[in-house]
C-alpha cells in the first residue's frame, strides 16, 4: 500500500468513525444500536452533499477519498 493510499483510507476511517460517534452518542441508550455500515454511508451521503455542493468547502475527493485498485 502507498503512502497515498494510507492517507486516503487514513481519511475514510476518520469519516466513518466520526460519523458513528455521532450517531451512537445522539442517541442515549447506545447500547441498542448495532454497527451498520449502510446507515454510517447514508449520513456521510448527506455530510458530502453539503459541504461539497452546498458549502462548496471542499472536494468529494478530499472528503472522503476513493481507492482504486490497481
Amino acid at each position: 500500500m502507498t503512502n497515498d493510499e494510507k492517507m486516503k483510507l487514513n481519511q475514510q476511517d476518520l469519516v466513518d468513525s466520526e460519523i458513528w460517534n455521532l450517531i451512537v452518542n445522539l442517541y442515549p441508550a447506545r447500547d441498542d444500536i448495532k454497527y451498520d455500515g449502510n446507515i454510517i454511508h447514508q449520513v456521510r451521503s448527506v455530510l458530502m452533499q453539503y459541504y461539497v455542493n452546498e458549502l462548496k468547502v471542499c472536494k468529494e475527493e478530499d472528503f472522503y477519498p476513493y481507492i482504486t485498485e490497481t
